[in-house]
């Protein structure tokens, strides 16, 4: 009985999931207007414990830090704290409260524990299934709060923080906004190391709860281990606290900035073309942080040099070089910060695809036809594989609006 319960339970959270999926595509609008910070534990919650500090002190002073950066650099950003003082803040309430104001990003800001001093870093988690039994030890160390919360049973719907079966039904609730949810937490790990200086132990998944039922993109991030010596110093210094806070920020601010320049691209797109108005594009995978919209001469040889040295992971990849000359149409499918590598899911297509380097991306797209009617028979195909594909245009391998391509065509 208790099997065919755990099933029934996992198809309805996938139900849930497919209609989460499409609400989120709906409300999108490319823009990033409210965040809210969880700095976490707090009050009777002291979280994991050093030999000099507490974990909820430690975070709260990082997320305050944040939260001033992003309203000191970003005018039309509102920041809300889950909790700005030392008190505690049930986890549900806190998922609840980011739902409530309709946020556009969910941060919760933590610090690890293990037993002994050995192990240190920085690692991001988003929403998902635990794919190793350290996340499922950090899930767990998480959740655990919710034994110091009243009624937690009905809160979570018989949740037991003990039990992996009930950690993978929970994870399955945020794959709706995984792919942003994993772009934002890839640019937090690159800050943590280059700007914090902190070792990499990588972006990961796992079953939180207090990112459990966020309707939009959240993240996890675990600054450090507070049992270990060296690392709990750090996190104790002002300094450490800067530094984590401005990594944590910079993420934010480049995602931020491709997530807006994203829109405004599929904007131009769609303003050529009544027809398309559903390609939306969410996130890209892994997408530079550095994106602006060059067009000086210098900048173009430069893109030029990268596309020509371009090394392709498969036969079937093409440069932006081999694309027929004039004016030809494509269906863009992908793009990342770094070339795919030969088992990504794109090299299962089975169609010439070709690869071209623009505003800071490895971009991937499909057809090279000069025939637009035909482009639409191709994007409305790709869209049960690629429901965020869009189409593109080039010049002699060079990037213009459709709009100016259809012109050039007529």
């Amino acid at each position: 009985m208790s099997r065919n319960i755990f099933q029934i339970t996992i198809l309805l959270v996938l139900f849930t999931f497919l209609i989460q999926g499409l609400v989120s595509a709906q409300k999108s609008d490319y823009h990033i207007r409210k965040v809210v910070i969880d700095p976490g534990h707090g009050g009777k919650d002291p979280g994991a414990v050093g030999k000099i500090s507490k974990e909820k002190d430690l975070v709260l002073a990082i997320s305050l830090k944040l939260g001033e950066l992003i309203e000191t650099n970003h005018k039309d950003v509102e920041v809300i704290y889950t909790r700005d003082t030392d008190k505690f803040v049930e986890l549900h309430k806190r998922a609840a409260l980011a739902n409530e104001v309709e946020a556009d990003m969910f941060i919760s800001v933590h610090v690890n524990a293990i037993s002994g001093v050995n192990a240190y870093g920085a690692e991001t988690f988003a929403m998902g299934l635990h794919v190793s039994e350290e996340n499922l030890r950090v899930a767990k160390l998480e959740n655990s709060v919710v034994l110091q919360e009243d009624n937690y049973e009905d809160n979570y719907q018989g949740f037991d923080p003990t039990s992996p079966e009930s950690h993978i039904i929970f994870s399955l609730y945020q794959n709706a906004y995984l792919e942003r949810s994993l772009s934002l937490a890839q640019k937090m790990q690159y800050y943590f190391k280059t700007e914090a200086k902190r070792y990499d132990r990588g972006v990961k998944q796992a079953g939180f709860l207090v990112l459990w039922r966020t309707s939009m993109p959240s993240i996890l991030v675990e600054c450090g281990f507070i049992s270990n010596p060296e690392e709990e110093r750090f996190m104790n210094t002002t300094e450490g606290q800067e530094k984590l806070a401005n990594a944590i920020y910079y993420a934010f601010r480049d995602y931020k900035t491709a997530y807006e320049n994203q829109g405004k691209e599929i904007g131009a797109n769609n303003d050529d073309e009544q027809n398309t108005t559903n390609n939306y594009q969410t996130d890209e995978t892994h997408i530079n942080n550095t994106i602006e919209e060059n067009t000086t001469e210098q900048s173009q040889d430069i893109e030029k040099d990268i596309n020509e040295q371009l090394v392709w992971p498969a036969a079937r990849i093409y440069s932006i070089e081999d694309i027929p000359e004039g004016v030809i149409f494509g269906v863009q499918i992908k793009s990342s910060q770094n070339k795919l590598q030969e088992n990504d899911n794109i090299f299962e297509l089975n169609k010439d695809i070709y690869m071209y380097f623009h505003n800071g991306l490895y971009k991937y797209f499909v057809g090279a036809t000069n025939s637009y009617d035909d482009i639409i028979k191709l994007q409305n195909d790709l869209r049960n594989t690629y429901n965020d594909c869009f189409i593109i245009a080039f010049k002699n391998g060079q990037r213009i609006t459709i709009k100016q391509a259809k012109k050039e065509l007529n």
